[in-house]
């Protein structure tokens, strides 16, 4: 009995786990873009994307940073595949058909922040997953941050 009531406890425990860090995603992303709107705002685009490239505050596992000009829907910054830099995506597509690049770039215009979902590749593990960005408009450029599922 005493085995049966550890192996539930340790199963317990392990999915209890798992949930909570799932459950702190969204306001981790949310907490890091604000960090990351004040220290673009204070020091500038070209010392901010540095900074944005460093592992740690803005570059850590799933969560990092993209910068899209509103202006011409170039990719200026992606903390997680510097390929993109200067690629406009505006057209690209999830594997369910929809272009969230472009949905992104109009909350950024419209709202001037908010969540949008799509299916992406994970840094990671390089599987699709569900996929959650929140974008925020910072002058002609927005800031994307997003977590997986």
């Amino acid at each position: 009995m005493f085995k049966k009531i550890s192996l539930g406890l340790i199963m317990g425990l392990f999915l209890a786990v798992g949930f909570a860090s799932a459950d702190d995603k969204k306001p981790h992303v949310l907490s890091m873009m604000e960090a990351a709107v004040k220290h673009y705002g204070d020091v500038g685009q070209d010392q901010a994307f540095k900074d944005f490239n460093q592992p740690g505050e803005y570059k850590n596992g799933e969560f990092y940073i993209m910068v899209q000009s509103l202006t011409d829907d170039k990719i200026m910054f992606h903390g997680a595949n510097a390929k993109l830099v200067g690629r406009n995506l505006s057209g690209l597509k999830d594997t369910d058909g929809k272009a969230f690049v472009k949905e992104l770039s109009e909350t950024a215009k419209g709202a001037g922040k908010g969540w949008v979902s799509y299916k992406w590749p994970h840094p990671e593990t390089k599987k699709i997953a569900q996929k959650h960005s929140y974008v925020s408009r910072v002058g002609d450029v927005m800031l994307m941050i997003g977590y997986y599922e």
